[in-house]
């Protein structure tokens, strides 16, 4: 089993998207079901954090990132063998330009 963490970047991102959710398209359950679903998927990467797709960019990387999508956000993580650790970095709508260096 891996812990699953958040980064603080990823923490306020989700906060924001509920924000959103909640307040500017008023619905509240929806936001709901949100969060529901990303702690879901979050917690299955504690079992399996491999079987989700390396973030492929045009530009060289140093580090390898999966996503997994979630409704229409993108779930970012890395995943740190040694210390049995999975690192969520980043939650993005999926029309979000995310190709370029350093961007992730």
């Amino acid at each position: 089993m891996y812990e699953v963490i958040y980064l603080p970047t990823a923490l306020r991102q989700l906060e924001e998207i509920v924000d959103y959710i909640t307040f500017e398209l008023n619905a509240p359950d929806a936001a709901l079901d949100f969060i529901d679903a990303v702690e879901a998927a979050a917690n299955s990467l504690s079992e399996m954090p491999y079987r989700h797709p390396v973030y492929r960019t045009r530009f060289a990387v140093l580090e390898e990132i999966r996503w997994l999508p979630v409704k229409r956000y993108n779930i970012y993580y890395k995943v740190f063998e040694r210390e049995k650790v999975v690192e969520i970095r980043r939650v993005l709508h999926q029309l979000r330009d995310t190709d370029g260096p350093g961007r992730l």
